[in-house]
């Protein structure tokens, strides 16, 4: 009987997302275009669970694992040498958010690999999530390198909410003492190098208004990067993002800043996007700009974007979708990666279109 009413007071919960449909994607002149995964959301699985503790107090946690939907063989998380799909990129077991915690009338303190705020807030500033539309890791970021929403070693603590409105505060120690520069895996804390995180954000949400801002410092000074180089660089990215509901419509802020302590980065980005939902039909649109402060070849330029997108839900969890996204990016600001190593002369076009399914459970 106690173990049957200590059951009763948890519950462990399984859900996700399978997106997966035609892309056809430019890289500065490059083309290419198959069937791949992602194009409006992240296809994931998610462990979630929580048992109440009594008094108030919760224990929770959470093990997601992003899943390459049209690409078997990544999900091994061996690399692959057949590229027979846009994005084949390898996913293994618990590759994303990771964090277990205690929360009740104190808020919420939660520890592992946590989100950043700061992907709150570029999620609250525009419809796209981090799939196409949003420029997300080639325009807009939510880490200053742009390739990352979350850390490893981190602790975030959540204050309760006030009238909509709550703080965050989340760190994750720099380590300088690593023998092993690369991700290579150690159970062994400090024996690979990591960049130091220390963010604050402020949050809320109440009747139409959701507004979000972080401010992310990022400590790379001491971090031996790639083995035989030790950067001196830290990174402040500042993100504000904001929506407001009228009717069947919303409209969507987000202006973000990032810049280096050494100069080597500094851009401004903002961008308006809004939604509009008919029935089972809901449409959106951006415009954004970039800035390119730094000095160099880009100083001074811009980088523009223009986005479209669509769903049509054929149930609650179900929708057919449609993405395409276009930035011009005069200001250089695409990431590397993104990018092959020959590009056609000097294209500044950056262009990807979904036409996909995706269904949540």
């Amino acid at each position: 009987m106690a173990a049957t009413a200590s059951f009763a007071q948890s519950s462990v919960q399984i859900d996700g997302i399978v997106d997966a449909g035609f892309q056809a994607i430019d890289y500065k002149g490059t083309k290419v275009n198959g069937i791949a995964g992602n194009g409006s959301s992240t296809s994931q699985i998610n462990f979630r669970g929580t048992e109440d503790l009594g008094g108030g107090l919760k224990a929770n946690f959470r093990v997601e694992t992003d899943w390459n939907t049209a690409f078997n063989r990544a999900n091994t998380g061996a690399a692959s040498v057949v590229a027979n799909s846009v994005n084949s990129a390898a996913g293994t077991f618990g590759n994303g958010e990771i964090r277990g915690g205690l929360s009740g009338n104190f808020g919420a303190v939660d520890l592992g690999v946590v989100n950043f705020n700061t992907l709150g807030s570029y999620l609250t500033g525009q419809p796209y999530g981090t799939a196409i539309g949003g420029g997300y890791g080639s325009i807009a970021r939510v880490d200053a390198a742009g390739t990352a929403v979350r850390s490893d070693n981190s602790a975030k603590y959540t204050s309760p909410t006030f009238s909509g409105l709550n703080v965050t505060l989340y760190k994750a120690n720099k380590q300088t003492k690593g023998s092993n520069a690369a991700d290579n895996f150690s159970s062994t804390l400090g024996r690979t190098d990591l960049m130091g995180s220390e963010e604050v954000g402020v949050n809320y949400a109440n009747g139409p208004v959701a507004v979000s801002f972080s401010s992310l410092k990022q400590d790379r000074n001491g971090v031996n990067t790639t083995g035989t180089t030790v950067d001196t660089t830290s990174s402040r990215v500042n993100t504000l993002g904001a929506n407001y509901a009228i009717g069947a419509g919303k409209v969507y802020g987000l202006y973000q800043t990032n810049k280096a302590s050494d100069s080597s980065v500094d851009t401004k980005y903002w961008a308006l996007s809004g939604s509009y939902t008919m029935g089972a039909t809901v449409l959106m649109a951006s415009y954004g700009e970039l800035k390119n402060d730094a000095a160099g070849a880009f100083n001074g330029k811009k980088s523009k974007l223009v986005a479209l997108g669509a769903d049509y839900n054929l149930s609650k969890r179900t929708a057919v979708y449609f993405r395409a996204e276009s930035i011009d990016d005069k200001a250089g600001t695409v990431q590397a990666a993104l990018t092959p190593a020959t590009i056609k002369g000097t294209d500044t076009k950056f262009a990807r279109t979904a036409v996909g399914i995706r269904h949540a459970f």
